[in-house]
């Protein structure tokens, strides 16, 4: 084989010892003869079965043979190139490294030039050693190359070894199925002798349903367990008391707790000692069905039924060994009677938060705690600015507190007349036990707490043993105005209907306290004061005229309505039962009048919430500034003008009031004036600078002779420049014009227009008196 045909391994070749040796297992599995020698230096042939040799002796012989079977030898190329190639390639590589270098000489150093014709010669010289002793190796590749194909081939024969190998012993495998059974000739003479076979696993019997019963003999199931369940019931089974409304039919009995909940119950087997099984329990708990679904909470009653029917067959276990524990329908009863009002609580729980996002907005606080949550606190009026509102940190008003807790227990039946040798006895013992037991152990105490702002809080509580004893009023309409009594219904649980129920009695409550401080203040009569119910249709109701409805379901909103001149003029006062204010507006009884204005309506309002004892006070206050409005308006239309309209604009302060254009100028009593006089002209004890005779005719028109005059004020009018042009004296000079208030019997009112003195400066003279008709404002 020549050089360019030659093929150069590209790796070293390996795993020829262990194929050789795979070939040669095969080849002793299949040949038992080995070659022997014989005495005169001849090999002995072997031969197949057909008679063939497989080796001969001799060199050409075995050339023969070899030569033969080198054609059905496979070809393995695999990771091999021609030697050709090889050379070829490192040829072509050492020109071009050597022409790079003669490119790149000239422009180097001396000794650069040097070291690297060095290092090409060293490079060329490895890489020409190395192809020497590749093409000394190639002279071999022949031998190499018929190796790898012998491997190859032989590689190929064992797996053809390990197919047939699998393939037999699958055949092995699968030969048994194939083959026909022996005839089962013991079970078929058995099956048609006995007609079954007898020999079948107790498991399918169970696996089978039984036959189903006819509707008459389910009719006596029911009837017979019915009949036990009766039997216990009568025979000495503690019923508790609030569980004595049962029905017994369809084999099983029937719980009903008014307001809580529903349990059926039944028995699986006869015994006296086995626990009831608990069929379904509903309870009856539950919020107002109108409400939507974000206020309502689900009940899982599946995990109420698995934890009552681990505390019945807890009872019946330990009603064995001891007969101090409580009976089983006892434990049930007392399970069920908490998670009932759980329930309940949960359930005004969620409402009241929901409403604290809404509607009810930072005025509603709502708390529970978080161990065993039974205890709901309900604040509302949270608001600072609430007529109800308290100043001392950690008070507890205007709030709603439910709470679980223990009932009393009761006294042992006529106590006092046992002996103690008696009290003492295990049967009297055993029969205040089971007395004890029959009775409800845990109750609800709902407390209302509730600040009015003019008085000591006002507590009210009440305490049930059961739900539904919060579904109707303890009284008649009178007691459900007056003392406040709760009415939630366990089965249509709404909390806003709850909290509208407190507020609408709170808010009377407020109105209520106004009432009697105007009406002891003496200020105003009781005719001046009205406490008056809105109903839903708009009439106006007395406190008489309420319905039972209009008070439970509050229908009626309450209004405080002060006359403040009788007949003419009045102010309604009413409480936001969201906000807790007191809101002040004019009654729709009368027409509003034109001086009460919405900004002195705000500053009642405002005053009345920050002081509500000084509601009198406040009313008095503003009778005073409209009855002084209105007489300034008065004396404008007098005058023939037109009040000033900065005037209108400002507000009218309630007390301390200052009007602008009616400014007080001087007062004093006829007897209280003790200032030194520069003229003896002047009149003495008299609040204007005039002559003593026109002071005493001044009087004189206005008391007589018959009425003294006890008290005369005087205020000065602004803003009447002119004014003496249209209706004073010809000729006259500019002037003041003042407001006389006189009081007799009576209160009096004039007009009057002081000149100026022609000769003394210090001196006025009165140059016209007009009388006012002001009785309609004062008259209240």
């Amino acid at each position: 084989m020549g050089h360019d045909m030659q093929r150069v391994p590209s790796t070293t070749l390996s795993g020829s010892n262990s194929a050789s040796q795979t070939v040669t297992s095969h080849m002793d599995t299949r040949h038992a003869a080995s070659s022997q020698s014989l005495p005169n230096g001849t090999s002995q042939a072997y031969h197949d079965e057909r008679g063939q040799p497989w080796m001969q002796n001799g060199a050409s012989g075995g050339d023969t043979a070899l030569s033969d079977s080198d054609a059905d030898l496979p070809q393995v190329d695999t990771k091999m190139i021609p030697l050709s190639i090889t050379i070829s390639r490192l040829i072509t590589y050492a020109y071009t490294e050597l022409v790079t270098l003669v490119d790149t000489l000239p422009a180097r150093t001396e000794a650069d030039r040097r070291s690297e014709i060095l290092k090409y010669t060293d490079h060329m010289t490895d890489m020409l050693t190395k192809l020497l002793v590749l093409v000394r190796w190639a002279k071999h590749a022949p031998q190499i190359q018929k190796c790898q194909n012998a491997i190859a081939y032989l590689d190929s024969q064992n797996r053809y070894f390990d197919c047939a190998v699998d393939s037999i012993y699958a055949a092995f495998m699968s030969m048994p199925g194939v083959r026909t059974r022996n005839y089962d000739v013991g079970n078929a003479a058995e099956i048609l002798s006995t007609g079954s076979y007898q020999r079948l696993p107790v498991a399918i019997k169970r696996m089978v349903p039984p036959p189903k019963l006819s509707k008459h003999q389910v009719r006596e199931t029911l009837e017979a367990i019915s009949g036990i369940i009766r039997r216990r019931i009568l025979c000495g089974e503690p019923v508790p008391l609030a569980m004595r409304r049962y029905v017994i039919k369809n084999g099983r009995i029937v719980f009903t707790v008014p307001g809580e909940f529903e349990a059926q119950l039944t028995l699986l087997q006869y015994e006296d000692n086995i626990p009831w099984h608990i069929v379904s329990v509903r309870v009856l708990v539950a919020g107002d069905p109108l409400l939507p679904s974000e206020q309502q909470i689900a009940v899982n009653t599946r995990q109420i039924v698995v934890f009552a029917q681990q505390i019945l067959v807890g009872a019946s276990t330990q009603n064995q060994d001891s007969s101090v524990q409580p009976p089983q329908l006892v434990q049930l009863y007392d399970f069920l009677h908490q998670q009932c009002f759980t329930v309940l609580l949960e359930t005004v729980y969620k409402q009241a938060s929901v409403l604290r996002r809404a509607r009810w907005e930072n005025l509603l606080h709502v708390e529970m705690a978080p161990g065993n949550r039974s205890l709901l606190v309900i604040r509302y009026w949270t608001s600072s600015r609430a007529v109800a509102a308290t100043s001392q940190p950690g008070d507890k008003s205007n709030v709603i507190t439910f709470q679980l807790s223990a009932l009393p227990v009761p006294r042992p039946i006529h106590a006092p007349a046992l002996s103690d040798e008696y009290k003492e006895d295990a049967e009297f013992e055993r029969i205040e036990n089971d007395r004890r037991n029959l009775i409800p152990k845990i109750g609800l105490t709902v407390t209302w707490t509730a600040n009015s702002g003019l008085a000591a809080r006002k507590v009210w509580t009440r305490t049930v043993s059961h739900t539904n004893e919060l579904a109707a009023a303890t009284g008649d309409t009178a007691k459900s105005i007056a003392d406040f009594d709760l009415v939630l219904d366990p089965s249509s649980v709404n909390t806003e209907q709850l909290l509208r129920q407190v507020t609408w009695r709170h808010a009377r409550s407020i109105l209520k306290s106004l009432y009697e401080l105007m009406v002891e203040s003496q200020q105003f009569n009781e005719s001046a004061v009205e406490l008056l119910y809105t109903a839903a249709s708009g009439v106006t109701k007395s406190e008489s005229e309420l319905t039972v409805e209009e008070v439970q379901m509050c229908t009626a909103i309450p209004c405080l309505r002060a006359w403040y001149r009788q007949g003419e003029g009045a102010v309604d006062i009413t409480v936001d039962t969201y906000t807790g204010r007191v809101v002040v507006r004019a009654s729709e009884a009368v027409a509003a009048s034109s001086s009460l204005s919405e900004a002195m309506v705000g500053q009642l309002t405002d005053q009345l919430n920050r002081q509500p004892w000084r509601i009198a006070a406040l009313l008095v206050d503003m009778r005073s500034s409209l009855a002084l409005a209105d007489l300034d308006c008065l004396v404008h239309r007098s005058l023939g003008l037109r009040a000033q309209t900065s005037h209108a604009a400002q507000p009218r302060t309630l007390p301390g009031f200052v009007v602008s254009s009616v400014s007080q100028r001087t007062e004093s009593a006829a007897h209280a004036s003790q200032q030194p006089q520069p003229t003896s002209n002047i009149a003495t004890n008299f609040p204007l600078r005039i002559s003593q005779q026109e002071a005493d005719a001044l009087v004189r028109g206005v008391s007589g002779s018959e009425n003294p005059l006890s008290r005369i004020r005087f205020y000065m009018v602004e803003g009447t420049e002119g004014v003496e042009e249209q209706v004073g004296p010809a000729g006259s000079a500019c002037g003041e014009w003042y407001i006389m208030v006189a009081m007799t019997d009576r209160l009096q009112f004039r007009l009057v227009l002081l000149n100026p003195h022609p000769k003394d400066p210090l001196l006025y003279v009165v140059a016209q008196v007009i009388l006012l008709q002001v009785d309609r404002l004062f008259s209240s």
